[in-house]
């Protein structure tokens, strides 16, 4: 496995958030070309809303090639902004994007405390199979020091289930997704939680 250099977002500049955003984007396609299927608009519509304190990036020769969020308490990792979002998708699609993603991705997520909630975690096509999401996870478990690590996947992402599995995570609950499954690209969403360092490469 490769040695990337973690950094905080927040440290970075719009550079590295444009590429993050692009990152997020190519890592959750299936549920976001609903609103157009034009890749760069998506994340131009997007890089607004990454709250940069919250997002952990690899970084190798300067290029982003992994995210990783986290939320905790009543922080998320997304902040959306109905203006920012209806400038790249048109004003219907912008509205419906605000409605819907935004609930979804900024709704409060009533954590315990010592309790820690991995979103928006993607890594670069060219850069899979190297090992990225694993340092992220291993360095965020490390750096913030909570008590209990929880994500979502959803059942569709088979790849990311066997890597989150190989990382030490256990599916604790299944959520059945009862509306636009063909728009979301999903069936349900699984939640692991992390039980122990019984990680392995990628």
């Amino acid at each position: 496995m490769s040695d990337f250099v973690i950094r905080n977002l927040a440290e970075l500049g719009d550079r590295e958030s444009a590429q993050a955003a692009e990152i997020f984007v190519e890592g959750f396609y299936d549920s976001l070309r609903y609103f157009t299927s034009d890749r760069d608009k998506l994340a131009r519509a997007l890089v607004h809303a990454l709250v940069r304190e919250q997002f952990f990036v690899a970084l190798e020769e300067g290029q982003v090639l992994g995210i990783f969020a986290y939320s905790a308490g009543q922080k998320r990792a997304f902040r959306f902004q109905r203006a920012e979002l209806q400038q790249e998708l048109g004003w219907m699609k912008g509205s419906l994007f605000y409605f819907l993603v935004r609930r979804e991705l900024e709704k409060p997520l009533h954590l315990a405390e010592g309790q820690c909630y991995f979103e928006a975690v993607a890594t670069a096509k060219q850069a899979r199979g190297r090992g990225v999401a694993s340092q992220l996870n291993h360095e965020l478990i490390s750096r913030l020091g909570y008590d209990d690590y929880i994500l979502e996947v959803v059942d569709t992402n088979t790849a990311a289930v066997r890597l989150y599995e190989r990382l030490g995570y256990v599916e604790f609950r299944r959520k059945p997704q009862r509306w636009f499954r063909k728009q979301t690209g999903f069936n349900a969403r699984v939640y692991m939680r992390w039980m122990g360092d019984q990680a392995q490469s990628e």
